[in-house]
Parts: C-alpha cells; sequence; structure tokens
C-alpha cells in the first residue's frame, strides 16, 4: 500500500495530477486546496502528499492529501456505508476539515446535502456514525486547534472532562458568537 509520495508535479489538471517520484510518474487524485492551478507546474517544488490507496477489483486510484488530518477525515468518511471515495474527496473539497468535522458535531446534516451526490439518508449516516468517532480528532490539535478549542480549554481549566463537553457542544445555540458566551452557556448546560 502506498501511503506517502514526495517528488515533483509533471501535469497537473482538474482533480489530478502526475507526481514525479525518482522517475516513476503517480496519478493522483487532489482536492482543489491542493494549490495548484490547472495546467502550470512549477517543476523545481517537490510536493508531500499523504496517500490514500483506494484498490478494487477493477481499480487502483490514489488519492493524495497535503495534510495527514486531510487524510484521516477521508478515510473515515469512506467508512461510512454508502460514501466512496468520489464523493468523499467531494466533500473534503467543499471547505476545510475543521468546518466539515463542525458540521458533523453540530449535526448539519444540509452542509453534507450540498455535495453532489449526497442525498438526506447519507448526511445523516455520516453525522450518526461519525459523531463519536470524529469529536476527538477535532480538539485534540490534529487540525491546529478548532473553532471551540477554547471553549475546551476553559471548561478544562474548570476541571470539566472532555468526554462532558462533547455530549453537549454541538448544541451550542449559533446566536452566540464570543467564547465566553459560548462558555456561559456550556456552564449553565453542564451543571443542568
Amino acid at each position: 500500500m502506498i501511503a506517502y509520495l514526495k517528488g515533483k508535479v509533471l501535469i497537473s489538471r482538474p482533480g489530478f495530477i502526475i507526481l514525479d517520484v525518482s522517475g516513476v510518474g503517480y496519478k493522483v487524485i487532489v482536492p482543489p486546496q491542493i494549490g495548484l492551478p490547472d495546467n502550470i507546474v512549477d517543476s523545481q517544488k517537490e510536493y508531500e502528499l499523504f496517500i490514500h490507496h483506494h484498490i478494487k477489483e477493477d481499480t487502483s486510484d490514489l488519492y493524495g492529501f497535503e495534510k495527514f488530518e486531510e487524510l484521516e477525515l477521508f478515510e473515515k468518511l469512506l467508512s461510512v456505508n454508502g460514501v466512496g471515495p468520489k464523493a468523499a474527496m467531494t466533500i473534503i473539497s467543499m471547505a476545510p476539515a475543521e468546518k466539515i468535522i463542525d458540521a458533523i458535531i453540530s449535526e448539519d446534516s444540509n452542509f453534507f446535502q450540498s455535495a453532489p451526490g449526497v442525498g438526506k439518508k447519507v448526511a445523516i449516516k455520516i453525522i450518526l456514525d461519525l459523531k463519536s468517532k470524529i469529536s476527538n480528532l477535532k480538539y485534540t490539535g490534529n487540525f491546529g486547534g478548532g473553532v471551540h478549542q477554547d471553549i475546551y480549554d476553559g471548561l478544562g481549566m474548570l476541571g470539566y472532562k472532555k468526554i462532558e463537553i462533547d455530549k453537549i457542544i454541538g448544541k451550542i445555540p449559533k446566536e452566540l458568537k464570543s467564547s465566553e458566551e459560548k462558555i456561559r452557556w456550556m456552564l449553565k448546560n453542564l451543571a443542568s
């Protein structure tokens, strides 16, 4: 299994690149946020990609990500029944990993339904299957700190455990904007 590649981009097209690794060209499917303009290649710059090697009876595809955390999220999406690599890549391409994780934790099925090919049933499956698996990724610093990291830090200093916070953090009303308002709301709801 291929898990990592480092090389120079020979060809860049929408949705994939050809990566030259020591004279061998690998076709790697990449999300648009990789940051390579179509048909423009800097042949001197080396790119490092974390790879998901997807093997089926009739295909062997490589999916590449600049960050290991994106690869982990992609593979978690693939673990959901009904989500294939194309749908998972579409979801990864829609937003930064932190926003996708927020959508899972806050149970925002509309976010997933906005991805082409993802219906209501699959969106709900993604949320149900991944909510418990994903909450531990979000706030451990794997994604450079989540949007709620300050809440975890503040409540952690007050003695609350991550598992207690995880149970209700997705229920924070959207109208609360500042960290202070969110922490006050969390304290009221953790006490009850």
